[in-house]
């Protein structure tokens, strides 16, 4: 590579992306057509050109103008960017916010961890119905799965506290549902909702 080709790729700079974004962009409903508007976009930003032409666009890009309006306007329905008008030097003039996207990853990145919290409170809550099956020696009814759940989405108890009042009531011979929902019902007016707060009162009366 001679020295004036070396220069011109120094001189051209490089465009920083999160990566989050490049993650993410197909979930938000972006295409690689979208992503290569929205890649030439930050790197006019960067730049400081924060509304470059089109026509400028379409030649970083290689689509036409006609695509290239199209995109940004598809981006700016999707929440991805924002087409603002701001005031400088007591001038209005607009300009391309890319912020935008990360509202959109945030929400989405909290979708995905409540969907996984779900996923995993499914979980816990068929393994805990098994455990009562194998302790009680006996299928659990389908009112039994209600209360289970009911303990679980009204009451607010914790699986892991209801597996210690599992415990209890197989350590005094109760095999039962209304055996473990009074062990629950004592605990919860000593303002016990989880295992935690349990052994931290176990502790504090030396057993």
């Amino acid at each position: 590579m001679n020295d004036e080709l070396f220069n011109s790729f120094v001189d051209s700079g490089s465009t920083n992306i999160n990566n989050l974004i490049l993650k993410n962009y197909h979930n938000l409903g972006m295409t690689e057509k979208d992503l290569v508007v929205y890649l030439a976009l930050s790197m006019y930003a960067q730049k400081g050109n924060t509304f470059p032409m089109a026509k400028d666009l379409a030649i970083d890009t290689g689509m036409d103008e006609t695509s290239i309006y199209a995109i940004i306007q598809g981006m700016i329905k999707l929440g991805i960017i924002e087409l603002k008008t701001v005031i400088e030097h007591h001038q209005q003039r607009d300009i391309y916010s890319l912020t935008p996207i990360f509202h959109r990853i945030k929400n989405l990145l909290k979708q995905q961890q409540n969907s996984n919290q779900q996923d995993k409170l499914m979980s816990d809550t068929e393994e805990l119905f098994k455990k009562i099956e194998v302790e009680f020696g006996r299928p659990i009814s389908p009112i039994e799965q209600e209360q289970i759940h009911q303990w679980i989405d009204d009451d607010h108890y914790s699986i892991d506290l209801i597996d210690l009042s599992l415990r209890e009531a197989v350590l005094n011979q109760a095999y039962s549902l209304k055996y473990m929902d009074r062990i629950l019902i004592s605990w919860e007016k000593s303002n016990i909702k989880s295992a935690e707060q349990l052994q931290e009162r176990r502790k504090k009366l030396g057993y």
